[in-house]
């Protein structure tokens, strides 16, 4: 399915859970606040507080599923000003459709007929959505770079290192 390990990726990072596919990787990094650098510790804080929207990652993500399936034929820019201004719980529901199509898609033993499914289901979505339809020749534009958004962080400071009986931290 084209596009899925960004999407999976991106998704992973940012705690977005899809129906059946729900997943997540937390990096968890146990430090003695006296060994680590001031500057470490700056910018471990800064990224656990700067955080992205959740909007403007689902925007970034149902753009990037639309690209990496019908390429130029698909109006990136006017999609992207139609998914702004929609609502977080549309764009949540139009996310989770667009992405269980396109995990259903990457799970087929048929990638020709796969793709072919993935591309209707997603232009059934465009339509309902009132999203900029997907024309059959490509269009005269270039593809967009799309960056990976930065990964959630979390950050836990404490004075002790105490662990409880059954092994798990203590904290203040």
């Amino acid at each position: 399915s084209p596009g899925i390990t960004f999407q999976r990726l991106v998704r992973t990072e940012q705690g977005l859970p899809v129906k059946n596919y729900q997943s997540s990787t937390v990096t968890v990094l146990l430090l003695n606040h006296s060994e680590v650098q001031s500057e470490f510790r700056t910018i471990a804080q800064k990224l656990s507080s700067s955080e992205p929207p959740q909007h403007s990652t689902l925007v970034l993500l149902l753009e990037h599923l639309y690209q990496a399936t019908f390429g130029t034929h698909c109006d990136l820019d006017r999609l992207h000003h139609l998914l702004k201004a929609k609502p977080l719980e549309e764009l949540s529901e139009l996310y989770t459709s667009a992405a269980d199509a396109q995990e259903v898609a990457a799970a087929s033993p048929d990638p020709a007929l796969a793709r072919e499914r993935l591309q209707a289901v997603l232009r059934d979505i465009a339509g309902a959505a009132s999203l900029p339809a997907i024309t059959g020749e490509a269009q005269p534009r270039k593809l967009h770079p799309i960056p990976i958004p930065p990964a959630r962080c979390y950050t836990y400071s404490w004075d002790q290192d105490t662990f409880g009986e059954s092994g798990t931290f203590v904290g203040d």
